[in-house]
């Protein structure tokens, strides 16, 4: 899959998920995931880039701020 040109989803798999996403968190069933129980590994923020812009700026010497 491409960063910026993703392939669209398929009709089935796009279903599936506005189905999911209409479901109480309450009704979906997380029983085949184990629970975390050890977070001393984890990293935070792994992929986490600040968004850099050039910028420029001209000041005037010639007249000092009043």
């Amino acid at each position: 899959m491409k960063k910026d040109n993703p392939e669209p989803l398929t009709p089935v798999l796009q279903a599936e998920l506005d189905a999911l996403a209409a479901m109480p968190d309450s009704e979906i069933d997380t029983t085949e995931m184990p629970p975390i129980t050890d977070w001393s590994h984890a990293v935070r923020g792994p992929f986490y880039r600040p968004i850099k812009r050039p910028l420029s700026l001209r000041v005037d010497t010639a007249n000092p701020c009043r």
